[in-house]
């Protein structure tokens, strides 16, 4: 009596095959909009003059495969600033096809970058809860994310021009040594794709690719040093009882890479504090829109969208009718953006209304973390993105954000999946309302 239910249950859902079609339509998204720099002829010409790429690609072509062993052993193609192996044996593939005719290296770069594209999907998608139409929303929405994400303008030193303000996906190909960051990358995301994989159904051969997976991410770029940080807490989130094995292949295989690295390689730099200036690094990647308003002083958007959260918060803990939470809410902002702004007129300025929203998203963000108790996977992206954060404190350049938007746009989804479930389930909703009703109490 139940079996024709359950398989019109069944035959209601989407295919697993669903997975693999987006994942190739957000690739191919992934290739539309981010062709424009590589095949551009000035920006092609502008950045074919850039020192790094000129003598990396020189080195490559002065080498040969028998070069290869050195770069196991000591520093990478570029001579002593770091230990990449895998980056050197990409570099020297193409500098014997390529030679310095650039853009073929930027076609690489793009096609690798739409596969992270993919597997960002396919990761957002697998750490998703509810239906599967939910899971597929949730990954399509991660990797929407990061091909929208912008990097703040920024200067990247002596002897380059200033980054304008643009999308990270698209920005960063035509200056093609970007591909350590990658390919590193690549690698990351596949190692936290199959150790999931790992979690949910406990086949060996999951961790045993993700495992290698991270190690391959090492070995293109030091950035993979961050995964071991979050790993427990995505265990934890998984299979509490193996926080312990799992967490000590990654912290293990991490260390065991910095012991060889700092052998082969004693003269590449390192993490370095300074201070307060390396908080104020910290601050300027982990919280960049917010910091940047406080440096200008455009108290506006921070307080207005802060009290405004608070009021729709309060209200709704207090079961206020929405007319009047409505009211309260336009009148704070009419009268924050006269006392605190200088002028009501902000509220027509279509910029002071964007920065306003992604503050009010960002306080919403820290509220959800917060208050609703059963947080998800978000606590163990926020994780994440801090540790992306820690190996370019002391760097700048566009390719720095590449990592840390990427585990942002994860975050986001994660947290637009949690505020779907509050939304639309009572329950849930009610947990935070009893919370804070019991801690007024």
């Amino acid at each position: 009596m139940n079996a024709q239910p359950r398989h019109q249950a069944e035959t209601g859902k989407p295919s697993r095959w669903w997975y693999l079609y987006l994942a190739i339509a957000l690739a191919a998204v992934s290739l539309a909009t981010t062709y424009g720099m590589v095949f551009d002829p000035v920006v092609q010409a502008f950045f074919a003059t850039n020192g790094d790429s000129q003598a990396i690609a020189g080195n490559a072509m002065a080498a040969d495969w028998s070069d290869v062993w050195r770069w196991w052993t000591g520093p990478w193609i570029q001579h002593e600033m770091y230990y990449r192996p895998l980056s050197s044996m990409l570099f020297l593939a193409e500098g014997h096809l390529f030679g310095v005719n650039f853009q073929p290296y930027c076609m690489v770069s793009w096609a690798a970058n739409a596969l992270n594209v993919a597997l960002l999907f396919l990761l957002g998608a697998s750490l998703a809860r509810g239906s599967r139409k939910a899971k597929l929303a949730i990954g399509t929405l991660t990797a929407a994310l990061f091909l929208l994400a912008k990097h703040p303008e920024i200067s990247q030193g002596p002897g380059y021009r200033p980054a304008p303000v643009g999308r990270i996906a698209s920005g960063v190909m035509p200056w093609w040594p970007v591909q350590t960051d990658i390919f590193s990358m690549l690698c990351g995301l596949l190692s936290l794709l199959l150790l999931d994989r790992y979690l949910l159904n406990g086949r060996t051969r999951y961790l045993t690719g993700a495992l290698a997976s991270f190690v391959a991410a090492l070995l293109f770029k030091e950035m993979a040093l961050c995964i071991p940080l979050l790993v427990p807490l995505l265990v934890l989130y998984r299979r509490r009882d193996r926080v312990l094995t799992v967490s000590a292949w990654y912290f293990g295989l991490g260390i065991a890479f910095y012991a060889v690295r700092s052998v082969a390689a004693p003269a590449a730099s390192g993490l370095e504090y300074h201070g307060i200036k390396t908080f104020s690094k910290l601050a300027f990647y982990l919280i960049n829109r917010l910091t940047a308003l406080v440096i200008t002083g455009e108290w506006f958007p921070i307080a207005g969208s802060l009290v405004l959260l608070l009021i729709v918060l309060v209200m709704t803990w207090k079961r206020i009718e929405w007319i009047w939470t409505g009211l309260i809410a336009l009148l704070w902002l009419l009268g924050s953006a006269q006392f605190i702004g200088g002028t009501f007129g902000l509220l027509t300025i279509a910029d002071v209304l964007g920065r306003l929203g992604t503050m009010l998203l960002f306080w919403g963000g820290l509220f959800l973390i917060v208050l609703v108790r059963d947080r998800g996977v978000s606590v163990a992206l926020v994780v994440a993105v801090v540790a992306t954060c820690i190996p370019v404190l002391n760097r700048m350049g566009p390719h720095y954000w590449y990592w840390p938007l990427a585990f942002y746009a994860l975050l986001n989804a994660s947290l637009l999946n949690r505020l779907y479930e509050v939304s639309f389930h009572s329950d849930a909703f009610s947990l935070i309302v009893r919370r804070s009703s019991n801690s007024s109490a």
